[in-house]
């Protein structure tokens, strides 16, 4: 055990490291990987020195079962947001949402750029289909999101007219409540966003009143997954548990 929590520990430290120079610190959420890397080291210390072994039968095995639910919960969570990732629609949608992500001054994000991808080939795919960019602008965004994500698309063909734009919201909640204002009742919705997020976005859309929405994931950023899923695990649950 000593060496896995060794291992586990340099490894988080060098995945932290490598998103520094691969993005830079543009997430508080990032620092949560040097404090799981100190955490496993710490624990290895704990294995090495047989401070585990020291301790009283019942309080070790109280303790492996917590760990143990706790592990089962985490991985339970996560294959929910994996199985999300998977998820398309059988059939054409009306409408697709395409849930906004950061803006910078060069254009959108990673994340949005792959969302907006996708959003670009399910609309060629499906001529009849009606885009809605969600997202309005941040303190540290140069312009609303549904601005860039409209230019994005136009500048790579899809006509003007069949993108409506939803300027207002903050996060994912009001991204689709305004978008649901945008949507004529009977009609089908299908809401695009990276593949990590379509769970929860699925079970919001559900709670505010969308009836049977469909998630369509786009890719992920290869480098950023790790930190996204992990993100996502405390969304998820913190969503599902507040929001019924």
């Amino acid at each position: 055990m000593f060496v896995l929590c060794t291992i586990a520990g340099v490894f988080c430290l060098i995945y932290f490291l490598l998103l520094l120079i691969y993005s830079g610190l543009n997430t508080a959420f990032y620092l949560v990987w040097p404090v799981l890397s100190a955490g496993f080291l710490l624990t290895g210390w704990l294995f090495r020195i047989r401070f585990f072994q020291q301790l009283p039968a019942p309080v070790r095995t109280g303790l492996l079962l917590f760990l143990s639910v706790c592990l089962a919960f985490f991985l339970g969570v996560e294959g929910m947001i994996l199985k999300g990732s998977l998820t398309m629609p059988k059939e054409s949608q009306d409408y697709v949402i395409v849930l906004g992500a950061h803006v910078r001054p060069e254009g959108p994000s990673r994340a949005l750029a792959l969302r907006l991808d996708k959003a670009y080939e399910y609309a060629m795919e499906y001529p009849d289909a009606v885009l809605i960019v969600s997202g309005g602008q941040g303190g540290n965004e140069p312009c609303a999101e549904s601005t860039a994500m409209k230019q994005y698309l136009t500048e790579k063909g899809i006509p003007a007219e069949r993108i409506l734009e939803e300027s207002q919201s903050t996060n994912t909640r009001e991204n689709l409540i305004f978008s649901k204002e945008l949507i004529p009742e009977g009609v089908s919705v299908g809401i695009i966003s990276n593949g990590f997020h379509i769970c929860r976005a699925l079970h919001l859309a559900r709670t505010l009143g969308y009836d049977n929405p469909s998630g369509i994931p786009a890719r992920s950023d290869l480098a950023t997954q790790p930190t996204n899923l992990l993100r996502e695990f405390f969304a998820v649950v913190k969503d599902f548990w507040l929001i019924r």
